[in-house]
């Protein structure tokens, strides 16, 4: 083999292990802003969506007779300005919605409250209004 050979083969490991380098150092630098993320995110808190997702209700108080809270299973407080039969609901009324299209409340008449007692046929109220209220203000007003 002569000089030339070997210089040809020096060169293409050299360029290989280039590439190899450079390959190596951007998987680091694209793992290191993934991490960089993912600790903006775990320090950010989580915003609760403005609207009220049908498919994630958790429990629900009625407040007075024209307000009942009701949580989601993230424990996000929406309150909900209720009307017509549904105004003398207690906390022991089995709640559920009607909906209007999409299982999201936004606001008012996006879904009607299904409310029943003892396992009575169940009875449609209407939604006056939807609001997201901070947790804060739910413990206030949930006093129960």
């Amino acid at each position: 083999m002569t000089n030339k050979t070997y210089l040809a083969g020096f060169a293409a490991a050299g360029l290989l292990a280039g590439a190899l380098a450079i390959t190596a150092l951007s998987g680091a630098a694209s793992v290191s802003a993934r991490e960089a993320r993912d600790d903006d995110r775990a320090s950010t808190p989580r915003q609760a969506p403005k609207c009220l997702d049908g498919r994630n209700i958790g429990r629900t108080h009625m407040v007075d007779d024209h307000t009942l809270l009701v949580y989601d299973t993230w424990g996000n407080p929406y309150k909900l300005d209720v009307g017509g039969p549904c105004r003398s609901m207690n906390d022991f009324s089995t709640v559920g919605f009607e909906f209007n299209g999409s299982d999201q409340i936004c606001k008012a008449h996006d879904a009607k409250i299904l409310r029943s007692e003892n396992g009575s046929r169940p009875v449609k109220c209407l939604i006056n209004g939807v609001e997201l209220i901070s947790r804060e203000e739910a413990d206030a007003l949930d006093k129960g």
